[in-house]
């Protein structure tokens, strides 16, 4: 019984955020490495020694907490929270000040990328679609390319700036792109599950457990789940995937290679409205109360009662089930990052339909060529 009592901090995550003394749950403080391991290998038996440490254990648990964001879509979130525990106006007021401030938010970004595609990227298809027309016709004669007609080419420079005239270094700054959106991605599908999978709340909206620091929302109703996905996370998801489209084409559009990367640093700016806004028009106090709120997590590896030795080996079995699952996430990311983009200029792409990949060879020497004289070579 003692040996338990003394492994069991080691075997199991808490399921509770807060205890009565106060103590915040995911800050708790556990034995140390050298404690943990001693305590590992008096509960399992020589022969099933097993090399694991208090570390390994860290790893494998996700935290017990999430921190709300801190940009309008975090801030609406803790309204969301507030407004549901109390009926005074004070509180509501604050409540249609964010959201007013989330929508207000919205709007600039749907106008922002509006704008982008009317007036900056729709012109730069369509240059980039007549430069390439232009090539073709007066380059190749008859269906075959002419060297005399290239070297009289009076576009040759702007056509060699053209992004896919050098597809791997577009691909790159596609994946740097596809990237920044992915994060946003990834953090709107955390808070949409982290939302959805919320134990139901009998009572009220939502149910909080407070500790020294943090509000911690352990429970909430539909009607909380529904405007918190509906309101925060779905729009949020959205305005990252029309980002990305307009992205990959107004790069893809783009007429020389420093505005590739100018334009791109552009693009990264309208991601972080929503944090300019919060900065900008919420005041600090708000700000203080979104970094106190968190947003509960069930546990990866539940309490049980038992053996402790069979505990363990569990743990250990779940430990690298959940490396695994690390290893398969890894991977999807790489894919998204990677495989996305190189779909996108091998198929997707509507730039240039019908591109016919017949630029980078008869560029690449021009190119060379130019390096050479300007590099005194």
């Amino acid at each position: 019984a003692r040996l338990g009592f003394c492994v069991w901090p080691v075997l199991a995550m808490d399921t509770l955020l807060a205890s009565s003394s106060g103590e915040d749950a995911d800050m708790r403080a556990g034995p140390s490495t050298s404690e943990a391991v001693a305590l590992i290998s008096g509960a399992l038996d020589k022969e099933e020694d097993v090399a694991i440490t208090w570390k390994d254990y860290e790893l494998s648990h996700s935290p017990l907490a999430m921190e709300l964001p801190e940009s309008v879509y975090g801030a609406a979130m803790m309204v969301i929270i507030r407004s549901s525990q109390t009926y005074r106006s004070a509180v509501h007021g604050m409540t249609a000040f964010i959201f007013a401030a989330l929508l207000l938010n919205i709007i600039i970004q749907l106008y922002v990328i509006i704008c982008t595609t009317k007036y900056i990227c729709m012109p730069a298809v369509l240059k980039t679609r007549r430069l390439y027309e232009s090539y073709h016709l007066q380059v190749y004669i008859e269906g075959t390319f002419s060297q005399d007609a290239w070297v009289d080419f009076d576009h040759a420079d702007e056509l060699c700036q053209l992004p896919l005239s050098q597809p791997l270094f577009f691909l790159s700054i596609l994946c740097i792109w596809t990237a920044t959106c992915w994060v946003d991605l990834l953090e709107s599908w955390r808070f949409f599950s982290a939302w959805f999978w919320l134990p139901d709340a009998l009572e009220h909206m939502t149910h909080l457990e407070q500790s020294e620091e943090h509000l911690v929302l352990t429970k909430a109703d539909r009607r909380a789940k529904a405007l918190a996905i509906a309101a925060v996370s779905t729009p949020k998801i959205l305005i990252a995937l029309f980002l990305w489209r307009l992205g990959a084409q107004w790069l893809l559009a783009t007429t020389h290679f420093q505005a590739v990367v100018c334009n791109s640093m552009a693009l990264a700016f309208i991601t972080q409205l929503d944090e300019l806004i919060f900065h900008v028009l919420i005041p600090g106090d708000i700000q203080q109360m979104v970094r106190a709120f968190k947003i509960w997590r069930p546990p990866l590896v539940p309490r049980g009662d038992g053996d402790p030795k069979a505990q363990l080996r569990g743990f250990i079995a779940f430990r690298d089930r959940r490396l695994l699952n690390m290893v398969f996430r890894i991977c999807v990311t790489s894919a998204v990052v990677i495989g996305v983009p190189c779909v996108y200029i091998r198929g997707l792409q509507k730039v240039l339909p019908g591109y016919k990949w017949d630029v980078h060879s008869v560029c690449e020497e021009r190119v060379l060529r130019m390096m050479g004289v300007g590099m005194g070579f």
